[in-house]
């Protein structure tokens, strides 16, 4: 188990600053990232995991079954990557503002207001990231 853990932070210190006071803990441990990253990565996985759900979901109900001979597993949730862009470019907006207002000095929010306005990105990302998986996207 120390070996999982050490590799977690080892792999946190390579794509985040993991400074305390930006931080979350829990059970007095830092977790490997930041809020901010925490964020996005706990967005992200609830976007892949929503957009399987979608997929699949929606071929629970009545869809055609899988065909053995398309590309895609379950029924097509076409997106058009200019729309796929477009979402992605929108759902940056609050992370990007929360990051330069940071930088800059002009506000500086809380670990959890960090964390919530990167839930967007990562969501968006997540889903991004499954629909080009299931070949959704492409």
């Amino acid at each position: 188990m120390d070996l999982i853990v050490s590799f977690a932070y080892a792999v946190g210190s390579v794509i985040c600053h993991q400074l305390p006071e930006r931080s979350f803990f829990i059970d007095g441990r830092q977790l490997p990232v930041c809020a901010r990253c925490t964020g996005l990565y706990v967005s992200g996985a609830v976007g892949l995991l929503g957009w399987i759900a979608v997929k699949f979901g929606r071929g629970w109900r009545g869809m055609p079954p899988h065909d053995a001979k398309s590309a895609s597993w379950g029924p097509r949730l076409a997106v058009p990557p200019r729309t796929a862009l477009a979402i992605v470019s929108g759902a940056v907006m609050p992370t990007a503002i929360s990051y330069v207002t940071g930088v800059t000095g002009v506000w500086d929010g809380s670990n959890l207001t960090r964390a919530a306005l990167a839930v967007p990105l990562g969501v968006a990302a997540g889903a991004v990231v499954a629909a080009v998986a299931t070949k959704d996207l492409r």
